[in-house]
Order: C-alpha cells, then sequence, then structure tokens
C-alpha cells in the first residue's frame, strides 16, 4: 500500500509540474523551434508571383524566424521584405504572420503553411496608392526549407 502511495504521489508531481503548451506556443514551436529557424530556397523552393515561376530573381533568399523574441531577418529579397524587423501571428489560428517594415510583403497578412520542413508563404502586394502599377503588384507563394 505504501509503494502505490509513493507511486501515486510521484506521478502527481511529474504532472503537476509540466505545463501544457497554449496553441500560439505550439505554433511559435512549429514555426520557428526552440532557438530559431533559417528557412532557404534549397533545391525545391521557389518563388511564384501570379502563378509565374520567378525563382531566378531571388536566388540567395532566406528568411530567419525567431520564435522567443518574434523577429525575423531576409536576405535576397530586398525588393519584397525589410532585412529584419518583428513579426507577430494574426487571428487565433496561427496560420498566419505580420510583418513589421515598410517592404511590400510587410503590408498585409501572410498566410502560412508548416509540412515537414518545408515553409509555404502565400500573400498579395497590392497595387500602389494612386492607381500606379508596381513592378511587384501581384499574388505570391514562395516555398522555402528550413535547417
Amino acid at each position: 500500500m505504501k509503494k502505490l502511495l509513493v507511486l501515486l504521489l510521484l506521478c502527481f508531481f511529474a504532472s503537476c509540474g509540466e505545463k501544457e503548451k497554449s496553441p500560439e506556443e505550439l505554433a511559435l514551436e512549429k514555426l520557428s523551434g526552440e532557438t530559431g529557424i533559417t528557412y532557404t530556397l534549397g533545391t525545391t523552393g521557389y518563388v511564384k508571383r501570379n502563378q509565374v515561376d520567378e525563382t531566378k530573381f531571388y536566388p540567395n533568399l532566406n528568411l530567419k524566424l525567431q520564435g522567443t523574441s518574434k523577429t525575423y531577418t531576409v536576405s535576397g529579397a530586398d525588393d519584397l521584405f525589410d532585412a529584419s524587423g518583428n513579426w507577430e501571428f494574426v487571428g487565433t489560428n496561427f496560420d498566419k504572420i505580420r510583418l513589421t517594415g515598410s517592404k511590400p510583403a510587410a503590408q498585409g497578412d501572410i498566410s502560412f503553411t508548416k509540412n515537414g520542413q518545408d515553409l509555404i508563404l502565400v500573400f498579395s502586394v497590392p497595387t500602389p496608392p494612386g492607381g500606379r502599377v508596381a513592378a511587384l503588384t501581384g499574388s505570391y507563394e514562395i516555398k522555402l526549407t528550413g535547417n
């Protein structure tokens, strides 16, 4: 009986010590890991604008997401992304992020899908105010691989 009581107490204290993670914590972990994840084009990545492959314009694209500080750095896509800034989840489904900054990708919500190491970002760059047509206007789909 003593052994059973000791075992029950150990199980109780072990389970009390572990806090269940919130949906946001789980999404953070998935998207940016514990120490951050760098996503690159690699051999299977792509950049599409209006379903047209534009990968050749972004050969060195990489994106690093830090979860604990919710910061990001980007290189190889100066026309779309700011070099660095902060990011946040949008909504309660934790399937969209928003970047700070002034570049086109920072001006709206970015939907993302994470499958294994692959990250797919989907966002739109609207026509600038005044009706001028910009070279970057359109719908983007970017596939990167984390390492």
